[in-house]
């Protein structure tokens, strides 16, 4: 009898083990499935964060520098009805900020979009001095960003970098018609940290790059050739301009070679076999990046994004010359790229609601305005982060005696 107690007892207890064993497997599977499934949420009824209101064509007498309006046929139409914009399901646009430690400059302002279904992502960088009418002290986009941040320091704001990158995501919305659905800021500090943390990028040094600012503690001192960088190397090469011929777009330009690069190591360094770096990387970016990005929308972009291919990663500057000592963007080109890349609707922006206060041109200069509404964007660069990995890009250098 004790004995069938004792096997009864030992089966009982086995049975009990399966159970807890299986349910664990169950709630485990069921983690992994909601992880699987999950998806940012999206609003498709939530409103425009742009005016649709076309603007009246100038009438005789206007100034003849306002831009024409040009319509569509189909916005000849006399139906009152706008045009439906509905957002595409799983895509999404970024804003993107890196500010440097003297004046909260934004040094790099990027705009991103990432089609989760199709596995794209376009990246378009915005030059720091390209000029726009706010309400700074100078007409440039990066002192548009700073002004903000001031403010928001004055008003005694918990968290001035998180308001001011929402100012910053809206009045770009409003302009460039785009919906932004996350912003991100890191500072230089923090980029440098997070570079050191995936253990360096190996990059090539398109010149012999020797600068010096004490007041922004920025030493950059790189020879031509290729390279291993670290965190505050990597400073320097995304920063440094004085030796390109185009200035800022060499220095956007290098800035593609380098986030390649970064990808690259990225990609080949994370895996379930090197936890270490993975959590190294994440702790650093937690740590060092100002973001509205909810940590289970974080976990699921990076879910996806490690799997997106290099030929589907375009990387571009936004179209414009520069004239009246500013970066001006094209109008027409800009407009193209937005609806190429950026617009998240199912309807096109039309060129009669882009930009409709005129923020991004100076009707009373003859450059400025010219170089705005120019049939052709002087600079339109296009790259995948293939195309970048293979051959780099051709960054136009100044030889000693241009430099001096």
């Amino acid at each position: 009898m004790k004995k069938r107690k004792s096997t009864y007892r030992a089966a009982t207890q086995s049975t009990l083990i399966v159970v807890i064993v299986v349910l664990a497997l169950i709630i485990v599977a069921m983690a992994a499935t909601v992880v699987w499934l999950y998806k940012p949420a999206s609003n498709p009824n939530a409103d425009l964060p742009f005016s649709t209101d076309p603007v009246d064509p100038p009438s005789t007498g206007d100034d003849p520098n306002t831009p024409p309006v040009t319509d569509d046929p189909a916005d000849t139409d006399k139906s009152d009805t706008p045009p439906a914009y509905i957002p595409r399901e799983e895509v999404y646009n970024f804003l993107l900020i890196g500010h440097d430690r003297a004046a909260s400059l934004a040094d790099v302002i990027m705009l991103a979009n990432y089609d989760v279904k199709s596995g794209k992502v376009a990246i378009m960088q915005i030059p720091r001095d390209t000029y726009y009418v706010g309400d700074s002290s100078k007409n440039q986009l990066n002192v548009q960003y700073s002004a903000y941040v001031n403010r928001a320091h004055y008003r005694g704001e918990s968290n001035p970098t998180a308001v001011a990158a929402d100012k910053f995501a809206r009045i770009l919305e409003q302009n460039l018609c785009i919906k932004i659905h996350y912003t991100a800021v890191i500072d230089l500090d923090g980029f440098v940290n997070i570079v050191n943390a995936v253990g360096g990028v190996d990059v090539y040094v398109p010149v012999d790059m020797d600068y010096e600012d004490p007041v922004q503690d920025l030493y950059i001192h790189l020879k031509k050739g290729p390279a291993h960088l670290n965190g505050e190397d990597a400073e320097g090469f995304i920063r440094f301009r004085e030796g390109f011929v185009q200035a800022d777009i060499g220095r956007v330009n290098a800035q593609k070679i380098f986030m390649t690069a970064f990808m690259e190591k990225v990609k080949s360094s994370i895996s379930l076999t090197n936890l270490s770096v993975l959590n190294t990387l994440v702790n650093e970016v937690i740590k060092n990046l100002t973001t509205d990005i909810p940590a289970a929308d974080f976990v699921y972009f990076g879910k996806n994004a490690l799997s997106v291919d290099f030929s589907n990663i375009k990387m571009m500057t936004v179209p414009g010359d520069y004239a009246g000592g500013s970066y001006v963007i094209n109008r027409a080109a800009t407009l193209q790229v937005i609806n190429d890349y950026f617009n998240i609707y199912n309807t096109d922006i039309s060129d009669a609601i882009f930009d409709k206060s005129r923020v991004f041109t100076n009707t009373e200069s003859d450059a400025i305005h010219k170089a705005y509404m120019a049939d052709k964007a002087a600079f339109l660069y296009e790259f995948t982060a293939e195309e970048i990995q293979d051959s780099s890009i051709d960054i136009p250098t100044k030889t000693k005696k241009d430099g001096e």
